[in-house]
């Protein structure tokens, strides 16, 4: 793994905190929880029941952005959503899953997002905890370690490594995570820029440590969650960045999938959905903002391959969560008829009221036995050509 793709893995957004107000939860607004063992659980039987295809996620999502868009999002994932905020999600899609967290190991060097990160974790404290130095993670000559995140061109102060073994940090961050679990209006948990390894580091704590440490943590805040919330981690590149910790989540997003910084294929992400985790394709523009709509289709139609997985579309990286939504979201395809399959290379599968397919190696001529529509070009037609690094969603 080169120096290069680490810098650009599993990167925060900014995350606007205003006007928090954290409720207690009654129990009123507990729903009986019903026990699983974590061989019993995946990722089908926490997706609801009733959801359409396409399904649509935002990661690090721009609440304002999402709720003004009245789209129809799945799946929310952000720093903090309020009760209100969730009843507006709600009226835009009323089986939205919401996901609300940070990071373990990391502060980014920001005002409001340190005041946002600290206003969560002390809530109901009568000794706030600060954060102080000591709980930094530095270097043998006593820098602190730093992600490499500062630019100018992007308006970005540093994000820095905190010590995963220091018991204050460790008090402060489970107090964040337990927070947002105890708000009613959470379906569960998003762990920003995990990994295996200290890439930025080695010097200051070992591999071993860090995952050690890191997975401790991680067991605190399971066992914070009494309500078996769902947890989604920022995998980067795929499941091998983060395997050491995959006892803790039920789910996991690829970061800048098919984009050059992280450089994950079609094939990787279609092994990724052959799990019982839920996945989430990250598919962005490189931080260009130039909006490549082969590659939106190509993961959009890979999302439609499989039951366990979302797809969201951003700028990338260094600015995610825009409210961005194409034609082919507003395809209502009802229920897969069944799995996908494979022929003329191109990759199909059937739906109560369509046909998606996902061609990323050649161009794949289509010819269907009755009209059909294309809801890219809204063209009718029972012969289609879908280009290589494409795919196509058809409406009957």
């Amino acid at each position: 793994m080169n120096k290069k793709r680490l810098s650009l893995i599993l990167l925060i957004s900014i995350v606007l905190f205003s006007g928090c107000t954290l409720e207690e939860p009654s129990q009123s607004n507990k729903e009986p929880q019903q026990e699983m063992t974590e061989e019993s659980k995946t990722a089908i039987d926490i997706i609801p029941e009733n959801h359409d295809y396409p399904k649509i996620a935002s990661w690090l999502s721009k609440k304002e952005e999402l709720i003004s868009s009245n789209k129809p999002f799945d799946l929310v994932m952000t720093g903090w959503v309020t009760a209100e905020e969730a009843d507006k999600f709600k009226e835009n899609n009323p089986d939205v899953i919401i996901l609300a967290g940070l990071s373990l190991n990391w502060v980014w060097d920001n005002e409001d997002w340190m005041t946002f990160i600290k206003t969560v974790s002390n809530y109901g404290k009568t000794d706030p905890i600060e954060i102080t130095e000591d709980m930094y993670l530095h270097k043998e000559n006593g820098e602190r370690c730093a992600f490499g995140w500062a630019s100018e061109e992007w308006d970005h102060e540093e994000i820095y490594t905190m010590d995963p073994g220091n018991e204050k940090w460790v008090e402060f961050i489970t107090s964040f995570y337990k927070n947002v679990l105890d708000q009613p209006q959470h379906d569960g948990i998003i762990v920003d820029m995990v990994t295996n390894k200290n890439w930025w580091c080695q010097d200051a704590i070992s591999d071993i440590d860090w995952v050690k440490s890191t997975s401790a943590i991680m067991q605190k805040i399971q066992d914070l969650n009494s309500e078996d919330k769902m947890v989604i981690f920022n995998a980067g590149k795929d499941l091998s960045d983060i395997d050491e910790f995959s006892q803790y989540m039920d789910g996991y997003l690829l970061e800048n999938f098919l984009g050059e910084q992280l450089d994950a294929s079609f094939e990787d992400g279609l092994e990724a959905a052959n799990s019982d985790y839920i996945v989430i394709y990250g598919v962005d523009t490189d931080d260009t903002g130039i909006k490549d709509l082969k590659r939106m289709r190509l993961g959009l139609t890979l999302s439609l391959l499989n039951d366990n997985t979302y797809f969201t579309y951003d700028i990338g990286p260094r600015d995610h969560g825009q409210a961005w939504w194409f034609d082919e979201y507003d395809a209502r395809l009802g229920k897969p008829l069944g799995e996908y399959y494979k022929k003329d290379n191109a990759y199909w599968r059937e739906f109560e009221k369509g046909i998606v397919v996902s061609s990323p190696n050649s161009d794949t001529n289509i010819n269907f036995d009755e009209e059909y529509t294309d809801i890219s070009t809204n063209s009718k037609s029972t012969f289609f050509i879908i280009d290589k690094g494409d795919g196509g969603v058809f409406i009957k």
